[in-house]
């Protein structure tokens, strides 16, 4: 059997696909017989297929193999192997209950615990497969069918059915008259069980859970460990929402964006190419250092405060710092957003972020300290690599989350064009292909908008100080740009958070579309648009 496509002469009309497609409908191990039983169905038939199988884990390279076997054998292990693939190590064992003895072992020596799925659903995703996948039948065997594939599409929309499955067997369109809610709850976890690889009695209830599982699968199809070291909690202002009528505001989403800044295309965002060891910047001009670095800058002035550009910086400077009735009191006199960062004094050194660094120099507030600084160095005690605390991306290797966004967003591009095109048609059919796009599509996008905030969650086991820092520090970045922007284009921002923004001024999508292309950024999409024909403030 092979799990990839092929190209298909077009004399193939639909009724002969439809007749020959079937879905991947059960996945059953079987740890005696090393052996995983994979069930294909249709309406018309069922094929059982089976596949000699090894439990396994994937492990990142990085680990020198030859210790690692040493190690596993040490403790009394028999029956593995550990072998290279590709960039990683694959270590198979005979029973299941050993490769996670094994894998909690790794965790003891190494403090990082590589990901174990249940044997089924690391099988299917080995092998690139989930639960309702549409496979072809050609000549005695099965071929996947690529759903993104404008060949297939119109067959998908019309002729893909699980109600034989979902709905014990009734039509769909009768099902979905009896019982709309029931039918569309059904389809929402087929959906789910397809893009977590697990059985629909095991898709949880709460987005939460959802998007963890979704992790816990692409960090093991890209061999990342998990950490258990004491991860501290990024500090997040609470903040507020003030009381306003939104009637004659547009309510800008960037919510959409967040997860698209992930891939090369901006920030490169990912465990696998934060800090690398090949793309260290060699000035602070390198385009390739995160908004979260730290400057250690000399201040110049006596009782110096600044408004930072980063609320989460303010907000743990105010929790750490002493003078916070005099921060308290600034922040109501100016009417700030956040709490003020200072007092400081002239000759004081501190760390700030470097968006923060760029902006007071150009008001001579503060300079830059330099590895020339000697005296500084050994008043201080810093060493020469020390002077700043950087954090950048790697220029070279792609992230596997960037790989993920971009895997999505051709998914959700395909996804769209053929919802537009059915919605359009004259003769569109509310067929159980349509739904079940639908739903995949507003699935896949709950994913899209939730992972960057999931992943700043420290009660996530995906949780990383360190990347949850790149993550807050790019979208509060990105805002900061967003207001001034709005403000030197006669927009008023009332209020923003990570989520959205709520703008008074005339044509919002102007606004969005010309500050996109102004900082070549993905576009924020409008939830709302503000009221009132005047080209003024409303």
């Amino acid at each position: 059997m092979q799990s990839n496509g092929l190209d298909f002469n077009s004399g193939f009309d639909s009724k002969e696909k439809s007749n020959s497609f079937v879905y991947l409908t059960k996945v059953e191990y079987f740890e005696n017989k090393h052996e995983i039983l994979v069930e294909f169905s249709s309406k018309n038939k069922k094929l059982i297929n089976r596949f000699h199988f090894f439990p396994f884990v994937y492990i990142s390279s990085f680990l020198d193999k030859n210790k690692l076997v040493d190690l596993i054998l040490d403790f009394g292990f028999k029956g593995f192997s550990l072998e290279e693939e590709g960039n990683n190590l694959v270590l198979r064992t005979l029973s299941f209950s050993d490769l996670k003895k094994i894998c909690n072992l790794i965790a003891v020596v190494l403090n990082k615990k590589p990901i174990v799925l249940d044997p089924s659903r690391s099988f299917l995703v080995e092998k690139n497969w989930s639960f309702f996948d549409v496979f072809e039948e050609i000549s005695g065997d099965l071929f996947k069918v690529d759903l993104t594939d404008v060949f297939y599409q119109e067959s998908f929309l019309n002729d893909f059915d699980l109600s034989s499955f979902l709905t014990k067997g009734i039509p769909f369109s009768d099902a979905f008259r009896i019982n709309e809610n029931q039918v569309t709850d059904l389809i929402k976890s087929a959906v789910w069980g397809n893009i977590l690889s697990l059985p629909i009695e095991l898709v949880p209830n709460r987005l939460e859970d959802k998007i963890e599982l979704f992790l816990e699968k692409i960090f093991f199809k890209n061999a990342q460990l998990i950490s258990f070291d004491f991860e501290k909690e990024i500090f997040l202002d609470p903040g507020f929402q003030p009381f306003f009528k939104k009637d004659n505001l547009s309510k800008i989403d960037f919510s959409s964006i967040w997860f698209d800044l992930f891939s090369n295309n901006f920030f490169n965002i990912g465990p696998d190419s934060k800090n690398c060891s090949c793309c260290s910047p060699v000035t602070l001009e390198s385009n390739n250092i995160l908004p979260s670095s730290l400057i250690r800058v000399e201040f110049l002035e006596d009782n110096f405060f600044f408004e930072s550009s980063s609320p989460s910086f303010s907000f743990s400077f105010h929790t750490k710092m002493p003078f916070k009735n005099l921060r308290v009191n600034k922040r109501k006199e100016f009417f700030l957003n956040s709490f003020p960062v200072g007092p400081f004094f002239k000759g004081d050194l501190g760390l700030i972020p470097i968006n923060d660094a760029k902006n007071l120099i150009k008001n001579e507030g503060v300079r830059i300290v330099s590895s020339k600084d000697s005296l500084a160095f050994i008043q201080n005690n810093f060493s020469v690599e020390g002077v700043h605390e950087l954090n950048w991306f790697c220029k070279n290797k792609e992230s596997f989350f960037s790989k993920e966004v971009k895997l999505i967003n051709s998914i959700l591009s395909s996804l769209n064009n053929l919802i537009d095109s059915n919605q359009k048609s004259l003769f569109s059919k509310k067929t159980f292909g349509f739904f079940y796009s639908k739903i995949l599509r507003d699935s896949l996008q709950s994913i899209f908008f939730n992972i960057p905030f999931h992943l700043t969650n420290s009660s996530s086991k995906f949780y990383s100080y360190s990347l949850a820092c790149s993550i807050v520090s790019i979208q509060e970045a990105t805002l900061a740009k967003f207001l001034e922007f709005s403000k030197n284009n006669g927009y008023r921002v009332i209020h923003a958070n990570k989520s959205n923004a709520f703008v008074k001024g005339f044509s919002s999508l102007t606004l969005t579309k010309s500050f996109a292309q102004k900082h070549a950024l993905p576009q924020p999409q409008i939830s709302g648009f503000a009221g009132g024909r005047s080209k003024k403030f409303l």
